[in-house]
């Protein structure tokens, strides 16, 4: 494909004050001389040094391509290295050695979880690409475990990438950054993307950065891939989309997550879908303490500040979240718990030794007084819930209280030591962004491709809608990743 400075100029939709070597822009009353950008180009230009971004870096590499990698911080610093690394996928040569399972079967599940709103062709490339990409990771020295007998629809399906001591998600960007610099992608970081450079036909021919020397601009005959993930981290674009009750949540990623996928895909008129879905889960409202396992194992009370229970314990961890975060105030809550039984004491030793090493001190005293004292809750109104709970359990009628308390059975809180960990409503990811098809392709307002625009990761919509399978978000960095880098990397050798 040819393209020409004028066709650049002319097709850019955001090209107000940017016309070229000495255009004037009027600012005020003060009138500024702009020089034209620096130009560098390739084959491939991709967006974001996270999970989706290096998987669709490197494997466009591998296809041949000349890559460039554009991270707009210092280092790689998205939602990725924050992740446990669980991507969920049948069909690698491991697992089809120990399991029995089927892409349909899986790809059945999926469309249920999204309550059949998912797009069909994206999610059998997800299928069917999932298994390859594990392959594909376990190549560069990434071991997975795979987490055995999980209740449906997990299964077996949810392989979990082995950190060594850091999360499984930094292990994998670790090793994909290796690859990519040994293979010779071009990673620049400090190059914030800001604009999407099309042609008279509104095909993507590059994306205008800003760099620590100035403007720039990336020219690519194979399309621009678009990785930076979401916009969990945007208060502006969580309220817009998702609800004001939202920007209460405490952030699990990245800070630096902000939508650029959303304000780079509407300069060309990209298709968005899910805006409203996001994943949730508790977090401690300081730190990055996840207090998920002691809120699902079946033991202790939740209560809030004002020291009453308030929400049924037995929810899930994003219905749980979103309580949190809704039926308080101010987003803060305390899980009472205590040792008493051999299940639960292993899973709160468990814990207590993982937020150790994330510097985080869980309050801890004799008496429940000791302890309601520690965290500032009314003690009156700390001991009286203790009672009604107790009563209740003992009783057998736990699940006649207001709020119902569902684990069965209720264990009593009697024999200290007494545990109260802080929980709050964290998001995760947001679901939504630029519509992608089966080929990582952004669609536009009529469903069709938009030439050399392409999606990946959390910055991409269209595949989760309300609930997903454990390491699918994860999952579709990796398959979507590759699929982008394939597919731009091929455009570029037919250009």
């Amino acid at each position: 494909m040819n393209f020409s400075r004028r066709d650049i100029i002319k097709g850019s939709l955001v090209a107000a004050g940017v016309v070229g070597v000495g255009a004037l822009t009027t600012v005020g009353t003060a009138t500024e001389v702009q020089a034209e950008p620096k130009t560098e180009k390739y084959d491939v230009v991709v967006l974001g040094a996270g999970m989706a971004g290096l998987c669709a870096a490197v494997e466009a590499r591998e296809q041949g391509a000349n890559v460039a990698l554009l991270e707009k911080m210092g280092y790689a610093n998205g939602t990725s290295v924050y992740a446990a690394g669980w991507i969920a996928g049948v069909g690698s040569k491991e697992y089809q050695q120990k399991y029995t399972d089927s892409q349909q079967a899986m790809f059945d599940d999926m469309m249920h979880l999204s309550r059949g709103k998912s797009d069909q062709g994206a999610m059998r490339t997800y299928v069917e690409e999932a298994g390859k990409g594990v392959d594909w990771l376990h190549g560069m020295g990434i071991r997975f475990k795979v987490w055995e007998n999980m209740p449906a629809p997990e299964l077996n399906r949810c392989m979990i990438a082995q950190g060594d001591g850091i999360s499984g998600g930094a292990m994998i960007v670790k090793k994909l950054l290796e690859r990519a610099k040994k293979i010779g992608v071009v990673i620049q970081y400090n190059t914030k993307a800001y604009e999407l450079i099309t042609n008279n036909k509104i095909e993507v021919i590059g994306v205008r950065c800003i760099t620590e020397e100035g403007s720039k601009d990336y020219m690519t005959t194979g399309g621009v891939v678009i990785a930076t993930g979401g916009f969990a981290a945007n208060p502006e674009m969580v309220c817009k989309y998702i609800g004001p009750w939202a920007t209460r949540l405490i952030l699990r990623g990245s800070p630096y997550i902000t939508g650029e996928n959303i304000l780079m895909a509407q300069q060309v008129m990209a298709f968005m879908e899910c805006m409203d879905e996001y994943y949730a889960g508790p977090m401690t409202p300081y730190g990055k303490a996840n207090p998920s396992p002691l809120m699902h194992a079946g033991y202790g009370i939740q209560i809030n500040t004002q020291g009453k229970r308030f929400l049924r314990e037995h929810l899930g961890q994003v219905a749980k979240a979103v309580a949190l975060a809704q039926l308080t105030p101010d987003n803060r809550s305390f899980i009472l718990l205590t040792p008493d039984a051999d299940n639960n004491a292993n899973i709160l030793t468990r814990t207590l030794t993982r937020f150790e090493r994330l510097n985080f001190k869980v309050p801890k005293g004799d008496t429940i007084e000791e302890v309601a004292k520690q965290v500032g809750l009314p003690v009156d109104n700390v001991l009286a819930t203790v009672k009604e709970y107790n009563d209740a359990a003992k009783a057998g009628t736990a699940d006649k209280l207001d709020p119902p308390y569902l684990w069965n059975p209720a264990h009593p809180i009697e024999k200290g030591p007494f545990y109260m960990i802080p929980a709050a409503g964290g998001i995760a990811a947001t679901f939504g962004g630029p519509k992608i098809d089966g080929k990582a392709q952004v669609v536009n307002f009529e469903k069709k491709p938009i030439p050399g625009l392409y999606a990946a990761g959390n910055a991409a919509g269209g595949l989760w809608f309300y609930e997903e399978i454990a390491g699918n978000q994860f999952g579709a960095c990796l398959v979507y990743g590759r699929v982008s880098g394939r597919e731009a990397a091929a455009r570029a050798k037919k250009a």
